[in-house]
């Protein structure tokens, strides 16, 4: 795996993590619309910049319940696959260096499909942090489903 820098977050009490070559912002809070009937785990789109973004319930996708957005939450702007996404979170900790050492496997009795999304343990400090592969985060029909509502939204 190697040493690399994670951008930690906070979502609820757990902390998880994703490698900084796929974090191409961090933003603060923006209006998030609603998309009726749209992909599990999507709550709606943002407007950063003239770009329209889908914005990924980490919360939802994890089982964790809905939690209210305050001025700690952010957006960590991230790819999956080819696909931008919002991932929406709770707080941000900051960027870490984590060497190989630090990482531990994921226990093979909690690996299943529904957690691919699991790379690694990752002990910083005396937490343990998850760090995600968000290539799982969404199924193939997921991503295409995404990036079809992109495409709408960017026609309005």
């Amino acid at each position: 795996m190697g040493d690399e820098k994670l951008v930690i977050f906070r979502l609820g009490n757990e902390w998880y993590g994703v490698d900084i070559a796929i974090v191409e912002g961090i933003e603060k809070m923006l209006p998030i619309v609603r998309i009726p009937n749209s992909v599990a785990h999507i709550q709606g789109v943002i407007n950063l910049r003239g770009n329209i973004i889908p914005v990924y319930s980490l919360r939802n996708r994890f089982g964790l319940p809905d939690a209210q957005i305050t001025e700690d939450s952010k957006f960590l702007i991230t790819l999956v696959g080819r696909t931008q996404l919002a991932l929406l979170v709770d707080g941000l900790d900051g960027i870490y260096d984590i060497s190989e050492e630090q990482y531990h496997e994921t226990p093979i009795i909690v690996k299943t499909e529904e957690t691919a999304f699991i790379r690694s343990i990752a002990l910083e400090g005396k937490r343990l942090v998850m760090a995600l592969d968000t290539n799982y985060l969404l199924s193939r029909q997921e991503q295409d489903a995404v990036n079809k509502i992109i495409e709408e939204q960017t026609k309005k």
